[in-house]
């Protein structure tokens, strides 16, 4: 990382790059020869103002296949001004109901949207001990198709949302509110669901050593309750939830997962009603070199990696995953996100 500073300004950049070797379609799952490369630089601005604020800009810059000699593409734009109490975000920042919202378990109606490449505008502020958020949301990245009815616009301010988060006694509590939005959806990782006006309410608290929340969010199909329980015991701690969901039809959801951690060793071991289970597993071989190995989707997914940490920066990625029905079109298979079939990777961080 490199900074340079002007007055009580600072600017700092840092950047990773890699680069490797594939072997595998992940659309298709056929023999592949497929080179890779990807660069990204960060460049952060800041600067602490006379009166109690603080400015400060951020962006990354990304260089990938295909695109030598061509454009740069740019994102996680944000400009923020922001105290120790109050700020206002500008840019790829979060929502205000999805910065305050955690679901309890497996919620069918709680898809409070989500802010992945749009521009959101953001005002945080203190009241009463609460942090209370309002946002609005200007999507201009529209997935709809040529020649639409009605007609597609040009662009869209949309997606107005509140949030408020706080502590009440030994109780955390959290509320979050969106409007309905228009007919059209964006590219950026939102569904139908993210659309409809949707309310929540979530409270958590620690009882006899246990994290106990209770959530209840509600949309046009129904509303969801959920209870959750985490409870450490040594190296392991299990988290447990149940949510009922009145929607008609609807079933309700449980999920179990256990984490072990000790040492060099880490297991986690998940499922749930659909019988949609995942291992993995990490050791720490020492010497920097660290082994993973897990099974996803209902087994569907498996993958085995060994990672060599040489110093600097830099790693060393050797890997196999196998996505057999070919459902993972992002080619990030497993916790660790693996590209399906071989992969060999080397990387630096600066």
């Amino acid at each position: 990382m490199m900074t340079a500073g002007i007055a009580a300004a600072e600017v700092t950049f840092s950047g990773t790059a890699k680069f490797g070797y594939n072997d595998t379609d992940h659309a298709s799952g056929a023999s592949a020869s497929e080179p890779f490369s990807d660069m990204d630089l960060n460049i952060a601005f800041s600067k602490e103002l006379d009166n109690g604020y603080t400015a400060a800009a951020s962006v990354e810059l990304d260089y990938a296949d295909g695109n030598q000699g061509n454009d740069i593409s740019a994102s996680d734009a944000l400009i923020s001004l922001t105290n120790a109490d109050s700020g206002i975000h500008y840019g790829d920042t979060k929502h205000a109901a999805q910065n305050a919202w955690s679901s309890v378990g497996s919620m069918d109606n709680d898809a409070f949207r989500a802010a992945d490449g749009e521009m959101v505008t953001r005002a945080d502020m203190t009241l009463g001990g609460a942090k209370v958020s309002v946002s609005l949301g200007d999507d201009t990245n529209l997935a709809n198709p040529t020649n639409a009815t009605p007609a597609v616009p040009g662009t869209e301010t949309d997606y107005m949302s509140l949030g408020i988060t706080g502590t009440a006694g030994a109780f955390t509590y959290a509320l979050a509110a969106q409007n309905a939005n228009t007919a059209w959806l964006d590219n950026d990782d939102n569904s139908a669901a993210s659309q409809l006006s949707t309310t929540g309410v979530r409270v958590s608290t620690t009882w006899g050593g246990a994290t106990v929340a209770l959530g209840h969010p509600t949309n046009n199909n129904g509303g969801s309750t959920g209870v959750e329980v985490s409870y450490p015991m040594g190296a392991l701690t299990t988290t447990a939830s149940y949510v009922a969901e009145d929607a008609t039809g609807a079933k309700a959801n449980w999920d179990v997962k256990v984490v072990y951690a000790e040492g060099a060793m880490g297991l986690t071991v998940a499922t749930d009603e659909s019988d949609d289970w995942n291992v993995d597993v990490s050791y720490d071989m020492g010497n920097g070199m660290n082994l993973f190995i897990g099974a996803d989707d209902g087994g569907k997914d498996t993958y085995a990696g060994l990672s060599y940490d040489l110093g600097g920066g830099a790693s060393l990625l050797a890997s196999y995953a196998d996505d057999s029905d070919n459902d993972d079109s992002d080619d990030e298979v497993g916790a660790k996100d693996y590209k399906e079939g071989m992969t060999f990777e080397l990387s630096f961080a600066f």
